[in-house]
């Protein structure tokens, strides 16, 4: 279980730091007040993200041993 919560928590806070930063440069560019837009962005991603990958992370890592024959 610590395991699983952790892995989850590593990864859902690095894919929201990077997705968020991402899709912010995108859609709004980068100028003085980037870093505010984008830890808004974060901070929410970040409320979904890890829940997120902690539940469903499980189920996904059950699917890529199926599919690669585990």
């Amino acid at each position: 279980m610590k395991l699983r919560l952790l892995t989850g928590l590593m990864m859902g806070t690095l894919m929201s730091v990077v997705m968020s930063g991402f899709i912010t440069l995108v859609n709004t560019g980068f100028d003085s007040h980037f870093h505010i837009r984008w830890a808004t962005a974060w901070v929410l991603a970040w409320l979904i993200a890890v829940p997120l990958a902690v539940l469903v992370g499980p189920i996904a890592r059950r699917w890529a041993e199926r599919l690669a024959g585990m």
